[in-house]
C-alpha cells in the first residue's frame, strides 16, 4: 500500500482503483503538567556560599527522617545532634550529611601544588580509592564513622542519613543500624484503557561535524509522523502522546570538544527545524545538556527561545529545565540528562546507571553530589533536588545503551527506570506504555 498525505493534512491510502481515500487517524493526548517550578525559580545569588543549600537539605531531610526514625526505631533512642553527644558508649540517633575523605578527589589547591613536580599526573575518570572514608556532618561539626553498616564505597558526598549507634572514647561513632529517606508515598496510578506511549531520547548531536546519524533522525521523523507502515501500524503510532529530549540535542556529552559559538550558530537552523518538525506532529519537552548552549550550573533553565524562531510557534513545543519533572495523564515523570547520576558513578563503586538511579530514589534526591563535584547555583532555603513527589517514570538522559527496569520501592512503589541511550552513538529511543508501563527500545537504522 501506498500512504501519502493531502492538502488538508490528513493521511491518505491509495486503493486498488488508484483513488485515495482519507485515513482518519488523530495523535492522542493526555493531560500535561509541568511541575518543575521548584527549577525554574531556584536562587541564583551567586553572592552567598554553598552552605546555605546543605542547611536546606539538612533541615529538609530531618522533617522527612523523623516520622520514618519514630516508625522504624520507636521512641526507645533519642535523637541528637552532634553538639549534645555527651555520653560515651550510650546508643542514640543522629541526623546528618555524609562527607566521603577521598585521596583523589579533584582540587584546585591541589593541583596547584602539584605544578612543581616533574612527572605529570594522569588523567582520571575515577576516583575511588581504598583509603576513602567517611564522615557526618550537621550545621555545627563533624564526626568520624566506623562500622560495617554503611558501604564506602557505595555511597556519595551529599546524602542526608539517620545513624544508630553510639560514640566511643576516640570520638568515633560507631553505626549499629542505617535509615534512609527512601522514596516517597506514590499516588495511585491511574488506569488506562488503551496504550500511551512516551518516546524518550537524548544526544541527538546535531551540531556534529559528521552527519552519520542524520539518516537515522530522519527515518524517525517519519515514524513519529506516520509516513511509514500500514494504517494499522500508523494507528498504533498514533498513540504516542509526547517526545521528551533529555539533553544533548546540540552535542552529546561523549562528544569531547566544546561547542564554540560558531558551532551553535551554524547548528540552530537544523536543531529548530527538527524541533519545529517534531512539535507539528507530537508535543515536545526539550531539556539541556551540559554540552548544549544553556548555563552548564544545575538546575539549568530552559533554552532560549531566540534560538527557536520555528518550534516557539508551536504551542506543544515547550523548552524545560534539566531537571524535569511533569505530570502526564496522571503519571509523574521525573529524570535529568546524564550529569548527577554520571558524577555519582565516578566517585563511587556504583558502575551501573540503573543501580545508581536506585540510589537515588532510596536517598530520595536527585543530585547528592550538587555542589559539591557537580556545579550547582548556591540555592539558599530550599535544596531544589530533592523528590518531593514518587515519579511513576524515572530517566536519566545521555548513556552509553539503552536499559530499563521496573523498580519496586519499600512501599511498594512502581517506578519505572529508564537508561536513555544516546541516539548519535545508538540510533535508539526508548518507548513507555502508560498503560502498564512497560519499555522498550526501537533502533532506526
Amino acid at each position: 500500500m501506498l500512504f501519502k498525505v493531502d492538502s488538508t493534512g490528513s493521511e491518505t491510502e491509495k486503493t486498488e482503483n488508484n483513488e485515495f481515500k482519507v485515513l482518519d487517524i488523530e495523535r492522542h493526548c493526555l493531560d500535561y503538567t509541568d511541575n518543575s517550578t521548584r527549577f525554574y525559580q531556584a536562587s541564583r545569588d551567586f553572592s552567598r556560599q554553598y552552605a546555605h543549600i546543605y542547611s536546606a537539605r539538612l533541615n529538609t531531610f530531618r522533617n522527612i527522617l523523623i516520622p520514618i526514625i519514630n516508625k522504624r526505631w520507636s521512641n526507645k533512642y533519642k535523637i541528637l545532634k552532634l553538639c549534645e553527644l555527651r555520653d560515651k558508649g550510650t546508643t542514640c540517633i543522629i541526623i546528618g550529611t555524609l562527607f566521603k575523605l577521598q585521596e583523589l578527589k579533584p582540587s584546585i589547591l591541589k593541583e596547584l601544588s602539584d605544578q612543581l613536580e616533574i612527572l605529570p599526573q594522569p588523567a582520571r575518570t575515577h576516583f575511588v580509592h581504598d583509603t576513602d572514608s567517611v564522615v557526618l556532618e550537621d550545621e555545627l561539626q563533624r564526626i568520624k564513622l566506623s562500622g560495617d553498616c554503611i558501604d564506602v564505597n557505595k555511597i556519595v558526598t551529599g546524602v542526608v542519613a539517620a545513624l544508630l549507634g553510639s560514640e566511643d572514647e576516640d570520638g568515633v561513632f560507631t553505626i549499629k543500624d542505617v535509615c534512609w529517606a527512601e522514596c516517597p508515598i506514590q499516588k495511585p496510578l491511574p488506569e488506562l484503557n488503551d496504550d500511551r506511549y512516551v518516546v524518550l531520547m537524548s544526544g541527538l548531536n546535531l551540531a556534529s561535524k559528521t552527519g552519520d546519524h542524520l539518516f537515522s533522525l530522519n527515518l524517525f521523523l517519519e515514524w513519529l509522523s506516520g509516513f511509514c507502515g500500514t494504517s494499522q501500524y500508523q494507528e498504533q503510532m498514533s498513540k504516542v502522546v509526547r517526545v521528551i529530549i533529555a539533553g544533548g540535542i546540540y552535542a552529546n556529552q561523549s562528544n569531547a570538544s566544546t561547542l564554540t559559538e560558531s558551532d551553535v550558530i551554524v547548528a540552530s537552523d537544523v536543531v529548530d527545524s527538527f524541533a519545529a518538525a517534531v512539535s507539528a506532529v507530537v508535543p515536545l519537552d526539550l531539556m539541556p545538556g551540559c554540552k548544549d548552549p544553556n548555563g552548564i550550573m544545575l538546575p539549568q533553565k530552559p533554552f532560549h527561545y531566540c534560538l527557536f524562531p520555528k518550534a516557539i510557534e508551536y504551542k506543544s513545543f515547550n523548552r524545560v529545565s534539566n531537571p524535569y519533572e511533569c505530570d502526564i495523564g496522571g503519571f509523574t515523570c521525573l529524570g535529568n540528562s546524564g550529569e548527577p547520576i554520571n558524577d555519582i558513578m565516578r566517585y563511587s563503586e556504583l558502575d551501573k546507571h540503573l543501580d545508581v538511579m536506585k540510589k537515588t530514589l532510596q536517598w530520595r534526591h536527585v543530585a547528592p553530589t550538587c555542589p559539591d563535584t557537580v556545579p550547582c547555583t548556591p540555592c539558599l532555603d530550599t535544596d531544589p533536588f530533592t523528590i518531593y513527589n514518587c515519579p511513576a517514570v524515572y530517566f536519566t538522559g545521555n548513556c552509553a545503551e539503552f536499559s530499563t527496569e521496573l523498580f519496586t520501592g519499600a512501599q511498594q512503589q512502581q517506578i519505572r527506570l529508564v537508561c536513555i541511550p544516546d541516539f548519535c552513538e545508538t540510533k535508539t529511543v526508548a518507548l513507555v506504555n502508560l498503560k502498564n508501563l512497560e519499555c522498550y527500545s526501537m533502533l532506526f537504522n
